[in-house]
């Protein structure tokens, strides 16, 4: 009777030490229990330079975050149109703030002005004796009803002012209301050797004299 012919197994070594039971080594191309995850020969089926999953890396408006290669990535670029539109409208409104302030000026001071020269051409026409004129060019109609003419050119000249005499404004005061003006004008007329205290009101767009005050000062 032959014995039977066993063929040799691969890396059987008939001096080797069988391994202990359960402590035996991993077969042939296995990865070891005992080595640290991911270590070992990487995936043929892995795509080369992939060093995130998808979906890693940050998407628009996820900043900040790790870019490619570990880099970070730019802050993103600020839009600064809503930045000029805010400094165009304060711009604009300052202009328009400045414009009125000197259109309120200067219709202001136009009205003074005005309101100054009326007074000046009224007093000049009564301290040389055009008391008439005065009266037909510079009075209102609701002063003529209760001042005649003919009182008014008395009244100036028992106050006997002469060329001498020379007005000196205390107030210059200019309204405008519903498109009509009104002044109210106070003063001195210095004269030679004596004063006399005056108040003039003007109404309208012309600036007609609607009340007056002529005194001697004190």
């Amino acid at each position: 009777m032959s014995t039977p012919h066993v063929p040799p197994q691969p890396n059987n070594d008939p001096h080797a030490v069988p391994p202990t039971p359960g402590t035996g080594a991993p077969p042939h191309g296995a990865p070891s229990p005992y080595a640290p995850p991911g270590y070992g020969t990487p995936s043929p089926y892995a795509p080369p330079g992939q060093y995130a999953a998808p979906g890693q890396y940050p998407g628009a408006g996820q900043y900040p975050g790790p870019g490619p290669y570990g880099l970070p990535y730019p802050p993103p670029a600020k839009n600064r149109k809503l930045l000029w539109i805010i400094l165009g409208v304060v711009g604009a409104v300052l202009v328009l703030i400045v414009v009125g302030v000197i259109v309120l000026v200067n219709v202001v001071g136009s009205a003074t002005n005005k309101a100054t020269a009326v007074s000046d051409d009224f007093t000049r026409l009564i301290v040389s004796g055009q008391s008439a004129q005065a009266y037909d060019q510079y009075m209102h109609p609701s002063l003529t009803k209760s001042l005649p003419k003919a009182e008014f050119v008395a009244d100036v000249a028992g106050l006997r002012l002469d060329n001498s005499c020379k007005p000196h404004y205390d107030s210059v005061m200019v309204n405008s209301v519903n498109g009509s003006s009104t002044a109210n004008v106070a003063g001195t007329l210095q004269c030679q050797g004596k004063n006399f205290e005056f108040k003039y009101s003007f109404v309208g767009n012309d600036l007609k004299m609607n009340a007056i005050r002529l005194q001697p000062q004190g």
